[in-house]
């Protein structure tokens, strides 16, 4: 779905393998299974690991990414941030790396489902204090909090245009899904994307 997300961003309608080659930048945090060579075909691709180091990996903090302001042209993201520890900073420092224009591509479980986000755990003097039970999703990676639709307003404050969109592609095996779609911009634009320097 992030992929069928961002073609639509780009004005793609094809399926990934019959893109042109771009000289956009597009990091993706904890790429895994095909999507990282398929990217990595099209696009200068960056695979973000927090922890096992795959092959054309780099080992990242979302709250500190060592990239330049506005050098990258996507950020996709599925499944991380309700696993980052302190999220604002994070959220500020994608919006620190998107070149205007850009897009944060993400999906975050819950989304759609509830209004307010459910803090799990909050961090105090540097330790972890859970309010209630832990959750842990796959690889036993502790889950922070479960956004709700306030998420859309934070992402607006920090200047980013923002669309959330529910919904599945039947025809290939899509289930339905959330996906948020957050713009570098004053208002959300689809079609042909600006081509980068291929420099970070």
């Amino acid at each position: 779905m992030l992929i069928r997300t961002l073609g639509q961003c780009l004005g793609m309608t094809a399926p990934l393998e019959h893109w042109p080659d771009s000289d956009m930048t597009l990091l993706e945090t904890s790429g895994y299974r095909a999507t990282p060579s398929r990217l990595g075909a099209r696009f200068r691709y960056i695979n973000l690991a927090f922890e096992s180091l795959p092959e054309n990996c780099v080992r990242g903090d979302l709250s500190q990414l060592g990239l330049r302001d506005e050098s990258l042209d996507v950020l996709l993201t599925s499944d991380v941030f309700e696993h980052v520890r302190e999220d604002e900073p994070a959220w500020r420092e994608a919006y620190r790396v998107l070149k205007p224009g850009g897009y944060l591509i993400l999906q975050v479980p819950r989304i759609g489902e509830q209004e307010t986000t459910e803090t799990r755990v909050v961090v105090r003097n540097g330790e972890d204090v859970h309010l209630m039970e832990p959750e842990y999703h796959a690889e036993m990676t502790l889950v922070y909090r479960n956004y709700g639709d306030d998420l859309y307003p934070r992402l607006a404050s920090l200047g980013f245009a923002v669309l959330a969109w529910r919904g599945g592609v039947p025809e290939h095996r899509i289930s339905e899904q959330s996906v948020v779609v957050a713009q570098k911009s004053k208002y959300l634009t689809f079609g042909p994307a600006g081509i980068s320097d291929r420099s970070w």
